[in-house]
């Protein structure tokens, strides 16, 4: 048996990932990078898919992921849940709108000049909702496979924005305290911890609600963390391995066929997905203006999608959480309500002049 067929092997690429993870995230630490442990596996993911790699972690290892993730963010709020968080809600409307109406404007207007071809440029720049909006541009008929590299840019590339701006916001001689990985387990908090993680991964499947495995126990769990009645507790190293499964889910869509197949389409896919985050970027700004916040709350709260790094990012960076959580919650809730029926609209008037000169 040759080399290469030992590297077909799951278990052998699993090892290999895990060890080039764990490195890379020892790394990332040591020059005290924002987001290490999602930054560590979100490259190291890339690296292999590129190389060719055919591992992706199971669903049912995503969604506990996803909602330990969640469970997180309800810690990190904890205190500062209250109605404080809910007085800028008109302002978050109005940005969240606009950011929708910028991202389809925007791809309509990249269909029109011939940077992509019909509907793709639409669904493909549509802030949130990747696998759906993959899904419903594929049934429209537009080029699933461009829509799925330009919507996993554009979760890679506001996610690297956002380390990058949060690498400047934070000190450069900020050193972090040695890490216990471990910790001291409170068996209680980390069963408590288990069980909201639970209930949100089951009521995300019962109402049909991707994000909610997330978003539920992160604002059900801070809530009843206000209320004293939950204390969550989870050992560091476990948290690491919820953020490493969503860099490595990320980082490993990234594959050679994907990539050469969009080979053409990649500047343009890059530029355009830039814009969008610049778009996002000064709405951020004067979201920050506005509310009286820090310019990295935000961006990070007007961001582009990728709810589930930008949180990550969020809870490890000097942030306002919980305003960041809202302006996403309802952006998440806005793209789900309307983003499917506004980019399918969108999409038709960007196809119909095609089809009549056909």
């Amino acid at each position: 048996m040759t080399l290469r067929d030992h590297l077909r092997r799951p278990w052998v690429q699993w090892t290999l990932l895990v060890v080039a993870t764990a490195l890379a995230d020892a790394v990332l630490a040591a020059v005290h990078a924002p987001a290490a442990l999602l930054l560590g596996p979100l490259a190291i993911g890339i690296a292999f898919g590129v190389a060719g790699a055919d591992i992706r972690p199971p669903p049912l290892v995503r969604m506990g992921s996803s909602a330990l993730i969640g469970c997180l963010v309800a810690v990190s709020l904890g205190a500062a849940m209250g109605p404080a968080m809910l007085g800028h809600l008109p302002t978050f409307l109005a940005i969240n709108v606009s950011t929708l109406a910028l991202s389809l404007g925007l791809g309509w207007l990249l269909a029109k000049v011939g940077w992509f071809e019909g509907a793709t440029s639409v669904w493909g720049l549509s802030p949130g909702g990747a696998a759906s909006m993959i899904a419903l541009a594929q049934d429209m008929g537009a080029d699933a496979r461009t829509v799925a590299m330009m919507q996993y840019f554009r979760v890679l590339l506001v996610a690297a924005a956002a380390i990058g701006l949060a690498h400047l916001a934070v000190p450069a001689t900020h050193a972090a305290p040695a890490r216990d990985w471990l910790g001291a387990i409170h068996w209680l908090g980390l069963a408590e911890t288990f069980g909201l993680a639970l209930i949100g991964a089951v009521l995300s499947k019962v109402l049909k609600f991707p994000a909610g495995i997330f978003l539920i126990p992160g604002l059900l769990g801070a809530g009843l963390i206000a209320a004293g009645w939950l204390h969550l507790q989870a050992p560091p190293l476990l948290g690491a391995a919820a953020y490493a499964v969503v860099g490595w889910n990320i980082g490993l869509s990234f594959t050679r066929p994907t990539l050469a197949h969009s080979a053409r389409a990649l500047p343009r896919i890059i530029a355009a997905t830039l814009i969008l985050i610049a778009f996002c970027g000064l709405s951020g700004l004067a979201l920050s203006r506005m509310c009286g916040v820090d310019p990295l709350t935000g961006y990070l709260a007007t961001s582009p999608g990728g709810v589930d790094s930008i949180l990550i990012i969020a809870a490890s960076t000097p942030v306002d959480l919980p305003f960041i959580l809202a302006a996403q919650v309802m952006r998440i809730i806005l793209v789900l309500m309307v983003g499917p029926w506004a980019a399918g609209q969108v999409a038709r008037w960007t196809q119909a002049p095609i089809e009549t000169s056909d």
